[in-house]
């Protein structure tokens, strides 16, 4: 894990821990000189009262220094244990979250015409996978000059479709003579393709 994975406060603390401590020359001295100085502790007549008993530590610049280092290098021991292999901090982190998210974008439909000649037709429907293949979904409307058509609004990319002819033989699954054929669907019925652009209408 580098340093640039770590908290900003881990950081600041690695980077006290790492700042070194200037020592007076004979600082050495001077400590061990107050140690030798303090008088030992009585003998406790029972060890219960003796580790129960309240204390005052006095600590001199340096000690307090020296202590405070110590301190330090825990914080950093225990940041870096909160850490998880991959760098992730292992505790929740609060999330941002943009106070104006944007709403799925509904206006890139595009107007598509879809046209199937055929004046013997009694009525046609408009199938694909824009409407789940529903034969009642997108009725066509018959035109003066023998034309079924309809409009409907669809999303930029491809789509299969085909249309559904009831005549005098009954019903006819066909695809799009004016338009490319789609590859076998596996189940033996013939499909068109429409390619539809972004921001065209068709």
């Amino acid at each position: 894990m580098t340093e640039s994975n770590q908290d900003p406060y881990v950081e600041w603390i690695a980077a006290e821990a790492r700042r070194p401590v200037q020592l007076a020359a004979d600082a050495r001295v001077r400590i061990m000189d107050a140690v030798r100085a303090t008088p030992l502790p009585a003998r406790p007549r029972r060890g219960s009262r003796w580790l129960t008993a309240p204390r005052t530590l006095a600590l001199s610049p340096l000690a307090s220094a020296v202590l405070a280092a110590g301190l330090v290098g825990i914080g950093v021991l225990v940041g870096i244990s909160t850490t998880s292999r991959d760098g992730r901090q292992q505790a929740e982190q609060p999330t941002a979250v943009a106070a104006n998210a944007q709403l799925p974008v509904h206006d890139s439909l595009q107007v598509h015409r879809f046209e199937l000649r055929d004046p013997l037709a009694s009525n046609v429907s408009l199938v694909g996978d824009f409407n789940e293949w529903s034969a009642s979904a997108t009725p066509m409307e018959r035109t003066a000059d023998g034309k079924w058509t309809v409009t409907v609004h669809l999303p930029p990319g491809r789509h299969v479709y085909a249309f559904i002819v009831d005549g005098a033989k009954g019903s006819t699954w066909m695809p799009d003579p004016a338009a490319l054929r789609a590859p076998d669907d596996g189940y033996g019925a013939p499909n068109s393709v429409v390619l539809v652009g972004q921001g065209s209408a068709t």
